[in-house]
């Protein structure tokens, strides 16, 4: 990777990147994300935009201590997808970058955004790190979701990128409607794979590029959240740009997935230097991770089900 040789980009008075952050009901944690994007240390120039459809404070919290972020605020609840269109709608900059919530942005994110972007790649996603990695519920849910994208790994092409640490060139899109606003998750997956469509170039992963993600950490809402990203990850085959349309075609192959996918997290871990104390956990949780990819699976069996069905009746 080019490092800054030259400025990319031109530094004045209209913002160099634009942050879009969606968010819903996050009163414990948006203050934490805020900062983190505020007080970055950077040359460059940028806005920050949170598309919020709360019922709690959240709003209230933004609104107060936070007056140079622009808020939107819906009374109904949109789905990520429809918060990042939205955002990307109302973004300046050249180069938008998408940060979730729940997330704590390192001090030279911005910096190393811009960077990354001298690039010709048209999106770049950055690394991300377990924020609460003493609990075992959260670091179930890291792992599985997560360790793909641990700080440790090496720069690379990458078949798609979570939008919790996603950025790209405006320039690059079609459209400011590139998320699929019909999808509650996994809407990421199906825009990584489009936008390589769009443009006929791959997308890239820069582990400079680092935030840490506070996961859940009780074991009902990870069951929950797994469930839904499986159901999710099948219905996001439907699309017919994202592999594995064959498992939501032949369900009885799904079950295969528990202990492939166990054997890969476990590669990621231990090929990851520094991530000792997630590996740590994951040998000792072992059953609990099958727990969770089976918890995943059972969610994923169930949006290949309803993928059948809305096919049938098709």
């Amino acid at each position: 990777m080019k490092q800054d040789a030259k400025p990319p980009l031109r530094a004045g008075g209209e913002p160099v990147v634009s942050v879009v952050i969606p968010s819903f009901n996050e009163e414990r944690r948006i203050r934490a994300c805020l900062r983190s994007v505020l007080h970055q240390r950077t040359r460059w120039p940028y806005e920050i935009i949170v598309v919020d459809s709360s019922a709690d404070a959240t709003p209230r919290i933004v609104e107060e201590e936070f007056p140079n972020v622009h808020l939107i605020h819906h009374d109904r609840r949109l789905s990520p997808a429809e918060a990042r269109n939205q955002g990307l709608r109302l973004a300046r900059a050249p180069l938008i970058a998408f940060l979730d919530a729940d997330c704590v942005a390192d001090s030279g994110w911005i910096e190393a955004i811009v960077s990354a972007h001298q690039e010709p790649y048209p999106a770049i996603g950055g690394s991300i790190s377990l924020a609460t990695p003493s609990t075992m519920p959260g670091a179930v849910l890291f792992a599985i979701e997560f360790s793909e994208y641990i700080p440790s790994t090496r720069p690379r092409r990458i078949r798609w990128l979570p939008s919790c640490n996603l950025s790209l060139k405006r320039d690059a899109i079609p459209a400011d409607n590139i998320f699929p606003e019909d999808m509650e998750a996994s809407e990421d997956i199906v825009f990584s794979r489009q936008l390589m469509k769009w443009t006929g170039h791959p997308l890239w992963f820069d582990p400079r590029v680092r935030i840490a993600h506070t996961n859940l950490n009780t074991w009902s809402e990870v069951r929950r959240r797994l469930r839904h990203l499986g159901y999710w990850s099948a219905q996001s085959r439907r699309s017919g740009l994202v592999p594995g349309a064959a498992l939501v075609r032949f369900p009885l192959l799904i079950p295969l997935l528990i202990p492939y996918r166990f054997l890969i997290i476990l590669w990621r871990l231990l090929r990851g230097r520094g991530q000792k104390r997630l590996l740590a956990l994951a040998l000792l949780g072992s059953p609990l991770l099958f727990y969770g990819l089976a918890c995943w699976s059972l969610g994923f069996w169930r949006g290949a089900r309803a993928s059948g069905r809305e096919g049938h009746e098709k």
